[in-house]
């Protein structure tokens, strides 16, 4: 919650940093990012190891072909939802300023980083931020309700965002209550996974403002 929109208030504006970025030092935030959330994967591991609870008590069970089914709906549905949502607030003044775009590299050692950075993002994530967050969240409150963890969750989601904007922050914080309702209707983090991959690895090929 505090150390990315830390970088965004007290580093250099992201734009002008981003622009400026070479290759290598592209790779390097590229690798940054994906030891941090492994990293973050591991601390919530370790957390339910120490609970007995297992993975699967966040979801994390074996994967069916039905899971993919609803990521990949959820997906196409997610893009229609959050384009109309990026050009209302593009009406108000709130533009996306396409921070993500700068990332994207176009050498091919970074593509094959943005890849990993993907299935990276895709998987830690949705075990954070859905699996872990959400569920701990509903035993600490002492309630069956999900509203106050989905709203949360959501929150902190789009806050690790706020490098892309007020636009950003609150799209990724929408973006973060759909992902929340996929995970307690389907009752499984795959198909979170899975649209979550889908999302970030198509900004290789598509600039999607989400």
């Amino acid at each position: 919650m505090l150390f990315y929109p830390g970088i965004s208030m007290m580093g250099p504006d992201p734009s002008e940093f981003l622009k400026n970025l070479t290759d290598g030092m592209r790779a390097f935030l590229l690798i940054s990012t994906i030891v941090f959330q492994w990293a973050i994967f591991g601390l919530n591991y370790l957390a339910v190891y120490w609970e007995s609870t297992g993975l699967a008590g966040l979801g994390l069970r074996k994967p069916r072909m039905i899971h993919v089914a609803w990521g990949l709906a959820f997906w196409l549905a997610a893009i229609a939802i959050l384009s109309g949502l990026g050009w209302l607030l593009a009406q108000v003044g709130l533009e996306l300023p396409g921070e993500v775009g700068m990332l994207i590299p176009t050498d091919t050692f970074g593509r094959i980083l943005w890849v990993l950075v993907s299935i990276t993002a895709g998987f830690c994530e949705e075990v954070a931020f859905r699996g872990y967050l959400m569920t701990r969240l509903r035993l600490l409150l002492k309630t069956d309700s999900w509203v106050l963890p989905t709203i949360v969750s959501a929150v902190i989601f789009g806050v690790c965002h706020t490098y892309q904007g007020m636009a950003g922050f609150i799209l990724i914080s929408i973006y973060g209550v759909m992902f929340s309702l996929l995970y307690i209707r389907t009752g499984s983090l795959w198909p979170g996974i899975i649209a979550h991959f889908l999302q970030d690895f198509m900004y290789l090929f598509v600039p999607l403002d989400v």
